[in-house]
């Protein structure tokens, strides 16, 4: 069995790598920032650990720290999972040559993905619908989308370009708010200028969030699966606290099959739609890396770091898997926050029927019933949920997270 380190220890899609690597029988590292709550590393399954230089703030340090260990650990593998760590490693491959792999897809791809508006851009031109989507580079072309009528459609979406835009050997990081006045949209875009040069300003498209994942592999389509948002964190939109696994959508699949293979993207691979109550489902972004609900994947039956690491050491690429449908997902800390949002109720000018607070106190209660599975909280790997549990309580009761 391989010697792998897996990469950023604070976050689900690293939790859920852990896990299935580690009852496959690998010997598993975790790595994680320093200074931050990392789940993944006090797993059972996690054979050693050690806390690198933030990546945002020392890129540099961060992508020596990874040589170091993967040295002297003597490291088969190195998987990183988000795009703090990914692009610092894919931009210093040349240091890992001779040393061993990284579970990385091609530059171009992580480039493009990694870049909003490209993938909108790309999406349209492929014929793919998407969100009404204006880059904003300076107070000026505010002023011209003002002009167009449809602009007054509020609240509208302010999105960085890119969740990390990289500047030497830091990162500005990306932020998502909504704009519910022009006044408010001014003041917001501003901001982002200041802060990251240009900006994206995005139609409001209300919907179930739909994802469709699979392994690209040598410009083939592996293990495809599709899931669909049941509550998010943020109910006016981030990740999801819950989620189920359902049949395959053809027109997702297909749209999203074209996208990744376009891109030339090698290795896992998620595209995110809105699907509204009326029309067809919008893009709404790429990713070419892990994502986190990974975890309802595997629980359906298809485990996607074992193949991943099965196609890079081995060169071994899976058959066809029939996974199973109505699977639900949940992770408990982040359907706590989903509660503490709905508590507070729908903030002033939000367009669209908001989860009631009640309502959503029962659902969440019901603690199991059968086809019900736990990001996070595992009887037989209890600490990464106890430790993200009280993570969680410590943040609300101001102590230090």
């Amino acid at each position: 069995m391989a010697r792998i380190l897996v990469l950023d220890g604070h976050s689900a899609a690293a939790l859920a790598f852990t896990r299935s690597l580690g009852r496959a029988n690998h010997w598993i590292a975790v790595g994680s920032n320093a200074g931050i709550n990392a789940p993944a590393e006090v797993s059972r399954y996690c054979k050693l650990s050690f806390r690198y230089p933030v990546p945002s703030e020392d890129a540099s340090g961060f992508v020596e720290s990874v040589v170091d260990f993967a040295r002297k650990n003597s490291i088969e593998l190195i998987v990183p999972v988000t795009d703090w760590t990914v692009v610092p490693l894919s931009r210093s491959r040349d240091k890992f040559r001779g040393l061993c792999p990284l579970a990385l897809g091609p530059d171009p791809a992580l480039e493009f993905a990694a870049d909003k508006f490209k993938t909108v851009s790309l999406a349209r031109e492929m014929g793919i619908a998407v969100p009404e989507t204006v880059l904003v580079q300076s107070l000026a072309d505010l002023s011209d989308l003002a002009k167009d009528p449809s602009a007054s459609n509020f609240p509208v979406v302010v999105k960085d370009r890119f969740s990390a835009r990289w500047e030497g050997n830091r990162a500005v990081l990306g932020s998502v708010s909504y704009a519910y006045t022009s006044g408010n949209l001014r003041q917001k875009v501003e901001q982002r200028l200041q802060a990251a040069g240009d900006v994206l300003v995005q139609q409001f498209v209300a919907g179930r969030g739909i994802g469709y994942s699979c392994l690209a592999a040598e410009e083939n389509i592996y293990l495809p699966f599709m899931w669909e948002r049941v509550r998010e964190t943020d109910p006016r939109g981030s990740g999801s606290s819950a989620r189920k696994s359902i049949a395959f959508t053809p027109e997702i699949c297909e749209s999203s099959e074209a996208l990744l293979k376009r891109i030339g993207l090698q290795g896992l691979g998620m595209v995110e739609f809105k699907r509204p109550l009326k029309g067809v489902p919008v893009l709404m972004e790429i990713n070419a890396r892990p994502w986190g609900s990974l975890q309802l994947a595997i629980s359906s039956g298809i485990d996607y770091p074992r193949y991943v690491v099965d196609w890079i050491l081995e060169g071994k690429l899976p058959r066809e898997i029939e996974y199973k449908q109505g699977i639900m997902c949940r992770r408990l800390m982040s359907e706590l926050t989903h509660l503490e949002h709905t508590y507070r109720g729908a903030p002033a000018g939000w367009p669209i029927p908001y989860p009631k607070f009640l309502e959503t106190l029962l659902k969440i209660s019901v603690p199991w019933y059968p086809g019900m599975r736990y990001d996070d909280i595992w009887l037989s790997d209890p600490r990464p949920g106890i430790a993200g549990l009280a993570q969680w309580f410590r943040s609300r009761s101001g102590g230090k997270a």
